[in-house]
């Protein structure tokens, strides 16, 4: 039977669809634009009024896109398209901008534990300055400081997935500019915004939602270098190329002056990418790869003079498996990321105990939760008294790279741009050392990255307070004259021909530094040092002053490895301080689980000495405060850290390193006792049998 004249279907009728077709257009004109196509135009059964597919498979996206005024873009269009007008038709905006990725900058967000903050680094001025808009201790809310949004995006936005701080303020939620009472207040926009220029940076679904290779990470990066924000997601989609830089137009540049929008940046779409109706294929998942998560959460180590070989290393043991890192940090529409952190406080009411490392493998008994989870094997743990699982994390034994008697140099995404195209030696700011060995809140040992803050402040009332550090750029440019890297131009000052020739003669001076014998390289080595601090007291002594005069402060100060420079008494000369605000100078951490190890990579897989003896990683090796300033701390064990007695730990040592002869002391005892018991008996049956 014809489909058409099926009983219970009408045929088409020609008057009733155009009818159709002229209330479509009307709604159209009123609305403003076409919506993309969704599976039911009216509220889902569970009341979201936003698309749903409810299957498993991938939802193909073959969609129209949408430019920041809500018009369709053509291949002819010269806009980019905004993510909020294209994807927002579709997906509830709103909620996913409060997920744990968009929300710091929001005051009503649950902080959560303390992570790895936004490192400012400045190899300029030797600036490494911990941030974060959350409540974590030991970081510097950038609103107090002076830093704005404009300089956090433009520093940061390369590792920013969009939305929240990348919003431009007369746009931004209203959650996202209200603070509360007690809370810092973001310090106004300066007088002259660049936000109506360059445009909001929008959530860019595709950062995660991609598919691997379909994304350019690195062009969207250059957009966002280039001030190009609203810019960014377009370049990163590789449907079009960008002409014209944001940063080469002027400040005060009226935005809707026809002279600046020809030197706005223009799209040139590949109109190939445009099917015969307008729209684009977008090739996108559900849940993200790996690859996306690795732009921001990739580390490598640095040991042994540079940056070891990603060939000689394994991954982590979960990856080897075939996991992906959704299947343990997932998230729902609210995109509020599962940490995985035991005692997670989720929003979404869940129980997330099966998802950290102990309740997938060992599970939860008093949920009633199974242990095995993706089939996860149930350690064993042959003869660990319990006592260890109060005392330490699964981390302190699995994660992290294997330490070592000092802890190492690490590279973080975050912090070293790890994926960009570059040259690293390893020694580049900011200086993050690890594992470090220290307790958390809920008194267990983690293992740690730490960095030592570097930056310039005013010391008032014993209170350091850092200074943006651009405007100590700015201040202090002609004084440090810093060409390249502070440490290096500062500390290691290239000697002159009268220096090196009292130190190798006449006939050796001129020498190559690889034909220099051990004796002479010392000597080169001491006079450079000895160079670099005076080098380094002139300049920063220098620099101090200049910025106590611009910025009328009494006095200005410079913090690095622990240690707070002053000016001294006489001229070009430092004298370090002493200051009470202990947590603006000290050592700051943050937990780390990733790479996990296997069980026999474990610590303890080798017995009880591996940690119960004098050379124990996981209480003796060290971590050396570090920064760019020429002194460094003393070395800090990890029972340190950790507050252990060192008595105490002394004789739980010498107890663990005898215990094997102990036991063969016992057993051999237990057997004499037993020979002389049966022999007793013996003998006493028989006078007994006499």
């Amino acid at each position: 039977m014809n489909f058409c004249q099926h009983p219970r279907r009408l045929p088409p009728q020609p008057h009733l669809v155009a009818i159709k077709w002229l209330f479509s257009g009307i709604l159209i004109a009123i609305l403003g634009g076409f919506p993309a196509p969704v599976a039911n135009p009216v509220s889902a059964a569970d009341g979201s009024k936003f698309a749903h597919s409810d299957g498993d498979a991938r939802y193909l996206h073959q969609i129209h896109l949408y430019d920041a005024d809500n018009r369709r873009i053509e291949p002819d269009s010269t806009k980019p398209y905004s993510s909020v007008k294209t994807c927002g038709r579709c997906h509830d905006y709103d909620t996913i901008s409060h997920g744990w990725h968009f929300n710091a900058f929001l005051p009503d967000t649950d902080d959560g534990r303390e992570g790895e903050p936004w490192i400012w680094t400045d190899p300029r001025t030797g600036t490494q300055l911990p941030l974060s808009y959350r409540q974590w201790s030991q970081t510097f809310d950038p609103r107090v400081i002076g830093i704005d949004q404009w300089d956090m995006v433009k520093q940061f936005g390369g590792r920013i997935p969009g939305g929240g701080l990348g919003h431009a303020p007369d746009i931004t939620d209203a959650d996202a500019t209200t603070a509360d009472d007690d809370s810092p207040q973001p310090d106004s926009e300066p007088a002259v915004s660049r936000w109506p220029l360059s445009g909001s940076l929008e959530i860019d679904c595709l950062v995660c939602h991609g598919v691997a290779g379909s994304y350019d990470f690195n062009a969207r990066r250059e957009q966002i270098a280039d001030e190009n924000f609203a810019w960014a997601a377009t370049a990163g989609l590789r449907i079009g190329t960008i002409d014209g830089q944001v940063s080469r137009i002027k400040d005060g540049a009226d935005p809707d002056d026809e002279s600046t929008q020809e030197k706005l940046p223009q799209v040139r779409y590949d109109s190939q990418r445009f099917a015969a109706d307008g729209t684009v294929h977008i090739d996108l998942i559900r849940q993200p790869q790996n690859n996306a998560c690795y732009q921001c959460h990739s580390n490598r180590t640095v040991a042994d003079g540079g940056i070891q070989a990603r060939w000689t290393h394994d991954e982590d043991v979960h990856l080897r498996a075939g996991m992906q890192c959704t299947d343990c940090h997932r998230n729902g529409i609210d995109h509020h990321i599962v940490r995985g952190f035991p005692g997670e406080d989720h929003p979404a009411d869940q129980s997330m105990i099966t998802l950290s490392c102990a309740g997938c493998h060992l599970g939860d008994a008093a949920s009633e939760q199974l242990a095995g989870r993706l089939g996860s094997p149930l350690p064993q743990h042959a003869g660990l008294p319990p006592l260890h699982f109060e005392k330490l994390s699964c981390t302190a034994c699995h994660g992290g790279p294997l330490p070592r008697d000092q802890a190492m140099g690490i590279m973080t995404s975050l912090a070293h741009s790890l994926g960009e195209k570059g040259h690293r030696s390893g020694s580049e700011l900011p200086a993050i050392a690890g594992p470090v060995y220290a307790k958390q809140a809920d008194g267990r040992i983690y293992p740690h990255r730490a960095v030592w803050p570097a930056y310039w402040a005013s010391l008032v009332d014993g209170k350091l307070n850092p200074i943006d550090p651009e405007t100590v750029y700015d201040v202090t440019r002609r004084s440090l004259r810093v060409r390249q890297d502070f440490a290096t131009d500062l500390l290691a000052p290239k000697l002159g021909s009268t220096e090196l020739k009292e130190v190798l003669g006449e006939d050796r001076y001129r020498s190559k530094p690889e034909e220099w014998t051990a004796e002479e390289t010392a000597k080169i080595a001491a006079l450079t040092q000895q160079a670099g601090e005076a080098l380094f007291a002139e300049k920063v002594s220098a620099a101090l002053a200049a910025i106590e005069q611009e910025q009328k402060i009494d006095q200005a100060v410079y913090v690095s490895a622990g240690w707070v420079y002053a000016r001294g008494d006489a001229d070009d000369t430092l004298q370090k301080i002493e200051v009470d605000d202990h947590d603006a100078i000290d050592m700051i951490r943050w937990p780390m689980a990733h790479n996990v190890r296997p069980a026999g990579w474990s610590l303890g897989i080798k017995g009880c000495t591996e940690c119960h003896s004098e050379s124990a990683k996981l209480f003796a090796s060290t971590v050396t405060a570090s920064g760019p300033g020429p002194d460094r701390g003393e070395p800090v064990m990890m029972a340190t850290l950790q507050g252990i007695d060192a008595d105490q730990r002394l004789a739980w040592n010498q107890l663990f390193s005898g215990r094997a002869s102990f036991k063969y002391v016992i057993v051999a005892s237990v057997a004499i006792l037993l020979l002389t018991l049966l022999l007793a008996g013996g003998m006493v049956i028989g006078r007994i049998a006499r």
